[in-house]
Formats: structure tokens, sequence, C-alpha cells
């Protein structure tokens, strides 16, 4: 992603969508985007999931002339996405009721192809 300002809270929301545009939240993530440095968590390997540290030495602002890659992980969560249903997965950068809001609104733009392709993985119980 890019941002027209070197830092920001990025939320993203996982949500079942049924035909009539109905949505049903299912999770959400949090991650601010000076503190996406990876590292290797203290106990272990974190079952697969991305760790920050958020140490003052990780922090990176984030460029300001090309793309930079965030990886988060979402709350843990159990459900059965229904058939014949979507799943939406929504980016904000902003969440008035539960982070402090920027005195200037960034604007973020999300790559997804060629040389910077974004995904998600979900895990399949069966």
């Amino acid at each position: 992603m890019t941002s027209s300002t070197n830092d920001g809270e990025i939320i993203v929301l996982l949500e079942e969508v049924d035909e009539d545009g109905f949505a049903r939240y299912v999770t959400e993530g949090v991650l601010r985007a000076s503190h996406r440095r990876l590292a290797k968590a203290p106990w272990g390997n974190n079952m697969g999931l991305p760790f920050q540290r958020s140490f003052r030495e990780d922090r990176e602002p984030l460029p300001a002339d090309e793309p930079a890659g965030l990886v988060m992980d979402l709350l843990p969560t159990s459900t059965v996405f229904n058939a014949g249903k979507r799943i939406r997965v929504t980016i904000m950068g902003a969440d008035a009721d539960n982070l402090e809001l920027p005195e200037v609104a960034p604007t973020y733009r999300v790559y997804r192809g060629g040389a910077y392709p974004s995904g998600i993985m979900l895990p399949v119980v069966r």
C-alpha cells in the first residue's frame, strides 16, 4: 500500500455478505503502519501468525514514493460461511468509535496485482 502520510491505522474487517447485500461482521484486525516490521515471537512460532514487536527501534515510517507491504492477522474466531454467500474484506483508515481520528484524512492505495499482489489466507477446518 501507499499513503499520503507516513503512518496510519489500518483496520481490516472480514464479513459475510448475503444476496441482499446485508453484511454479517465476522472479525477484524488493526495494525499501525509504522509498526509493520515483522519479528520472531519470543514464545515460539506464534502458530504461524505474523508478529510485530512494536519496539521503538522497529518503527518504520511509510515510504513516500513506493508501496510498503503490511502483514497482519485478524482476531481469532470461528464461523461457518454459508453456501451462496460472499466473503468481503474491508480495509479502513479510521474508526471513529474505537481509534483516535487523524487530523488530516490520509489517502491510501492498496495494490492487488502485478509486482504488488495482495491476499488473505483463511484457515479451513472440515
